[in-house]
């Protein structure tokens, strides 16, 4: 089962989400895609981030820790840019070929 977060960012500001593993796995080489959408299930990202391995740090995702699974990912105003308020679902997700597993799922709650 994923673990379930939920944080605070307001709208058009930066910020960093540090996600932690539960239980701490190593997740060096692993292929991590941050998804977030309007609501729970829907297909089109709004705002999506990805990892590889070898190519951390491209689109705002960093590996923090390796061996104990803590991740964390940037999160700009322009990825906040033109939405309506409300919150919006996430999904932190490895997707690796064959083991594709959502890791930690929660919502990004407005903050005005």
């Amino acid at each position: 089962m994923a673990k379930q977060m939920n944080y605070a960012l307001a709208l058009y500001a930066d910020g960093v989400l540090t996600i932690e593993l539960e239980p701490p796995i190593a997740i060096g080489g692993w292929s991590i895609e941050y998804f977030e959408t309007h609501r729970p299930g829907n297909l089109s990202g709004q705002v999506i981030k990805s990892m590889t391995s070898g190519f951390y740090g491209v689109s705002g995702m960093n590996i923090v820790n390796s061996g104990q699974g803590i991740l964390s990912v940037n999160l700009y105003a322009t990825d906040t840019s033109g939405r309506c308020p409300g919150n919006y679902a996430f999904q932190c997700r490895r997707t690796d070929s064959g083991l594709h597993k959502v890791t930690v799922e929660g919502y990004r709650i407005a903050n005005y």
